[in-house]
């Protein structure tokens, strides 16, 4: 029993001291696993040429009470030979001279030299700027700089790398070759190839800007950032492009003021430029533009397949609204637009400009804010507008313009108000030229001017020819000229009114209505209408004229009145280059008769020759008939249609004409009346005109009267009770004479006697009858016998 429990005893100390064994094997292997551990992780050996170690170091720069920068390593090396440190898991921290910064720069492993006071970091660098009054949580606000090998000097406290530069700010990133920040003066300088990718917002549109330049510069206590040559910001379809591009900040370091000198151009992929001597920018808190201006030597161009405008202005500022969307542009210094589209030119002059804008209406289902429309214009100075389409220039003047925009910002409407001026030019034809208080135009959806609208002291000239009205309308299409309230149509050679005159200026044809007056001018060179002495006068209820063929009717109870001429009739016609007039309907013509003798007294009887001269003979007048005053013998003439030639003073009856006077009347199918200018004024006369030198001028021809009447076709020639018959009647009106002649001439008087003959002459004034018989004819005369 004892030996087996002696066995087993034997067999668990066998097993307990394995036990142990391994525990113990185990323990050292353990403990030296952890040496070996504790030897790789524990500091190197130190080298012979190592002076000392430190767990830590520390250093700042320091200016009064207030410290400029410190830094930090959590291991430091001294080296006894170089008199040099590295320093391992550095942080720089960079507060200021105001100390309002918190900037950190931080890296593995460093060199420093205390003697020059350099610490270079070879390794990878990560800079940490905050920004302004930075405080704790303000992350998203700081920009996050990487690069390497980066030297800083204790000394300046200036940190430069002239390796790749990459960064990270809250609204985009960016790189850059070469960094240099100074605490001195608060300066970071990208020193070349420089780009920053800001993100999409909808401050910026909806769209992201690409910015790159040659160097940046930031200049902290400036609150400025400087972007030099070739300064680039490209965003959608623009681009602005700059020698230089500053930002000035506001104190939290918000963009406020951005400008772009030094050629600054801006361009679009839609054909758009922009250039000036310098482009500003002013922004609010919220990072809106509030305003641009652009100055200097302005040139602005836009092009399409269609056209192209171009815009030269010494000044234009554009006031911005949310979301960087234009609300009103204007212009100073002297501003010409210019525009050609599909063959046609508008040119805008003036002074200075506005333009306001107004939203435009979103397209498709794009995220960015809708283009802005222009909604009307205005300009703060005398301007002109020209308008070329085809052969055709307009040009319009007035101390101010507004204009207005349809719902697709296309020119409506344009009035121009205190003074306007329009001058139309057609092919080479003489400029047609209007003036009024107030002007208003129209404008089709192809951008040409479809009516122009003048109100007060309308005035229009075209050569000689000129009009005024209260009143003017003009349509581009027809080329009709309105003019209504009180118009006057005058040249050199009449003048027109009526209440409402139209004039196509393509064509010179004239449509007046509603009391048409006219007046022609008597002078040398006038002889339009030549029917007596002084002007001449037109009445008519219309007129239809054209200036180049220089025909006008007149119709609607026409009346020409000229010295004692007197013509009525339904209508009449003037031919100015043929001097000619045609009355017709209703025709009524009064001519006063020239100088000749009194009528026969009543009841006096003729003289009539003795039967015994049967035989065929010649009797004659007296050589002289009796002494008698000048008598004013006036003519009414009635027919359906009368022909007058101003050159001769001849006028033409037809249709079944009658005429009377004092001396006698007739019936006639036809009748031709000449007038003839009365004497003209003697030397002698105290009356005449003379020179200021003395000497008399030419005198003018004397008023025209009726010389002569000739009658034809079946006449009858009624005077007093004697009655005449023939084929053909002359009146004379020198010696007061009626010749009967052609058919058979024949007189009855009232007492049924009657006078035949080859030709029958009587005079009115002395109731004298010649008759005249040719040869183998017979002269017969009868008597009524009680």
């Amino acid at each position: 029993m004892q030996n087996k429990q002696a066995a087993s005893y034997a067999r668990w100390a066998a097993i307990a001291a394995a036990a142990i064994a391994l525990v113990v094997v185990g323990v050292y292997s353990r403990r030296a696993i952890r040496e070996s551990a504790a030897r790789r992780s524990g500091p190197h050996s130190v080298p012979s040429t190592v002076q000392q170690q430190s767990d830590q170091m520390t250093f700042s720069k320091v200016e009064g009470d207030r410290t400029i920068f410190t830094v930090r390593a959590s291991h430091a090396t001294e080296y006894k030979d170089q008199n040099s440190y590295v320093l391992e898991d550095v942080w720089v921290t960079i507060y200021g001279r105001d100390g309002n910064r918190n900037d950190n720069i931080h890296t593995r492993e460093c060199g420093y030299q205390p003697k020059t006071g350099a610490v270079r970091c070879q390794g990878d660098v990560q800079i940490d700027i905050a920004g302004a009054n930075p405080r704790a949580g303000d992350s998203d606000k700081t920009i996050q700089v990487t690069t390497r090998d980066l030297t800083f000097n204790r000394e300046t406290g200036d940190a430069s790398t002239p390796e790749p530069v990459a960064f990270r700010f809250p609204q985009g990133q960016g790189h850059a070759v070469g960094v240099t920040y100074s605490t001195q003066n608060s300066l970071i300088v990208l020193q070349h190839d420089v780009h920053l990718d800001l993100s999409a917002s909808d401050r910026s549109n909806g769209l992201p800007v690409n910015v790159t330049g040659g160097s940046l510069e930031v200049r902290r206590d400036e609150r400025k950032m400087v972007l030099s040559a070739p300064a680039d910001v490209r965003q959608g379809s623009r681009e602005l492009t700059a020698d230089k591009i500053t930002i000035d900040l506001d104190p939290d370091f918000r963009a406020q003021h951005v400008a772009a000198a030094g050629n600054p151009v801006v361009r679009s992929t839609e054909g758009g430029k922009v250039s000036g001597n310098q482009f500003e920018a002013f922004l609010n808190p919220q990072g809106w533009i509030e305003s641009i201006v652009a100055d200097g030597i302005v040139l602005g161009a836009l092009e399409s397949a269609s056209g192209a405008d171009h815009l030269s202005s010494g000044r234009v500022e554009i006031a911005m609204a949310p979301q960087n969307v234009i609300r009103m542009l204007t212009t100073s210094g002297g501003t010409v637009l210019d525009s050609v589209q599909d063959g046609q030119s508008r040119s805008l002059k003036t002074a200075s400009l506005r333009v306001l804008f107004a939203p435009g209406k979103p397209t498709g289902a794009s995220k960015q804010a809708p283009q802005p429309r222009a909604q009307s214009a205005e300009t703060l100075a005398p301007a002109t507008i020209e308008m070329k389409s085809g052969n055709e220039l307009t040009a319009l003047r007035a101390k101010k313009f507004v204009t207005e925009f349809d719902a697709m910002g296309h020119l409506a409407k344009l009035l121009g108000h205190s003074g306007a001026e329009i001058k139309r030019t057609i092919s080479s034809g003489a400029p047609q030229v209007s003036t009024a208080n107030e002007l208003v135009a129209t404008f089709g959806a192809s951008g040409d001017w479809e009516t122009l609208d003048e109100t007060g002291n309308v005035h229009f000239q075209q050569s000689d020819r000129q009009a005024t009205a209260e009143r003017a309308k003009m349509v581009s299409k027809t080329g009709d000229l309105t003019l209504d309230g009180s118009p006057v149509l005058f040249d050199s050679t009449s003048r027109t009114t009526a209440r409402s005159v139209s004039i196509n200026q393509k064509s010179g044809e004239i449509q007046a209505t509603g009391g048409v007056a006219s007046t022609y001018f008597s002078s040398e060179g006038n002889a339009t209408v030549n029917l007596g002495s002084g002007p001449a006068h037109i009445s008519a209820a219309t007129l239809t004229a054209s200036n180049a063929s220089g025909h006008a009717i007149y119709s609607g109870h026409g009346r020409i009145w000229q010295g004692e001429s007197v013509l009525d009739a339904n209508q009449i016609e003037v031919w100015r280059d043929e001097k000619k007039l045609l009355a017709s309907g209703n025709v009524m013509a009064i001519f006063p008769q020239a100088s000749g003798q009194l009528p026969a007294l009543p009841g006096s009887a003729p003289k009539l020759p003795s039967s015994s001269s049967a035989r065929p003979q010649s009797a004659k007048a007296p050589e002289s008939p009796p002494a008698t005053a000048a008598a004013r013998n006036i003519w009414q003439i009635r027919a359906p249609v009368l022909t007058y030639w101003s050159d001769s003073g001849k006028a033409h009856l037809e249709g079944g004409v009658t005429a009377s006077s004092q001396q006698g009347s007739l019936k006639s199918p036809v009748l031709d009346v000449f007038l003839a200018p009365g004497p003209t004024p003697s030397s002698s006369d105290p009356d005449a005109r003379h020179e200021a030198s003395g000497k008399p001028l030419a005198a003018a021809a004397g008023p025209r009267r009726l010389d002569r009447a000739l009658a034809n076709g079946g006449v009858v020639v009624q005077q007093g009770d004697r009655r005449g018959t023939a084929e053909q009647a002359e009146y004379t009106a020198s010696d007061g004479k009626f010749v009967l002649s052609g058919g058979k001439p024949t007189i009855t008087d009232a007492s049924s006697d009657t006078t035949t003959g080859h030709s029958l002459t009587f005079f009115v004034a002395n109731d004298t009858i010649l008759i005249d018989s040719e040869k183998a004819s017979r002269t017969l005369t009868r008597h009524r016998v009680e």
